[in-house]
């Protein structure tokens, strides 16, 4: 049968956090991102969760003994991955494609813009884009020389951050035809698992990482599994019982190779 999950989860900052709008005023280089526009409130790309996200679990895979290849070539070796597995994804080997869906195949995973929690018991409404803009900051750094790690000289820049009291909420739908997912006797895909631990696994994001911004955890609310309500406990079950060296051979018996 087709697989449906709906997630819902929230993130709860360690620290404040910088997501680059593009531009910039007199006063400040690197304005953050805003929902609405100027004055609203600071908000999380869905694409950049994503891609964080697929990171995430494609080293989750790798240290599982599973195979795992980047959406994106950078030398010719991935580049050979690329072509070796473009192919259906109930044909595929790579857990990663299967969750996240191919350039074969298309999406299958969407990830919802994570939205400030300006009302208790739901989602940020529209509220969010004309309430009054969080408090944000202004640090000034100097750029680095990355070849000789030595300050710039008149490479002084200012860069916008986002509190880190401010609470945000996301969702992520994920949508799967018949055949595409692993599953043991008709249970909790292994794929949704992966996901599930990939997104706790969070615990940056954001920009200017290395300068200790971004520092989060992640917060699954709810989960819904084909429209029926399951525990957060009863998926991580799944994920820590599942035999990953078993799940290969499985793996490469449904896609027939």
């Amino acid at each position: 049968m087709p697989q449906r999950l709906n997630l819902t989860y929230r993130i709860r900052w360690r620290a404040d956090w910088h997501v680059g709008s593009g531009f910039r005023t007199p006063a400040t280089d690197r304005l953050i991102q805003r929902w609405g526009g100027p004055g609203g409130p600071p908000f999380l790309p869905g694409s950049q969760i994503k891609g964080v996200l697929r990171h995430t679990c494609e080293r989750l895979a790798l240290a599982l003994g599973l195979d795992a290849v980047g959406p994106h070539a950078v030398d010719s070796d991935q580049q050979r991955q690329l072509v070796e597995h473009f192919r259906p994804l109930a044909q595929s080997t790579l857990i990663v494609d299967r969750l996240f869906g191919s350039r074969f195949q298309g999406d299958c995973l969407c990830v919802e813009n994570a939205l400030p929690w300006v009302q208790p018991g739901g989602m940020s409404s529209e509220k969010a884009k004309t309430n009054g803009a969080e408090r944000s900051t202004v640090r000034t750094r100097t750029a680095m020389d990355r070849l000789t790690g030595t300050v710039k000289e008149e490479h002084l820049f200012t860069t916008e951050l986002a509190g880190g009291l401010q609470e945000l909420r996301g969702r992520i739908r994920a949508r799967h035809a018949h055949g595409i997912l692993t599953q043991d006797t008709g249970g909790f895909p292994y794929e949704y698992a992966l996901l599930i631990a990939g997104l706790l696994s969070i615990d940056q994001l954001g920009g200017d990482k290395s300068a200790g911004l971004g520092r989060c955890c992640v917060e699954v609310d709810e989960i819904l599994w084909n429209g029926i309500a399951m525990s957060l406990e009863e998926a991580l079950a799944c994920f820590e019982e599942a035999d990953w060296s078993e799940m290969v051979q499985l793996i490469r018996e449904e896609s027939g190779q």
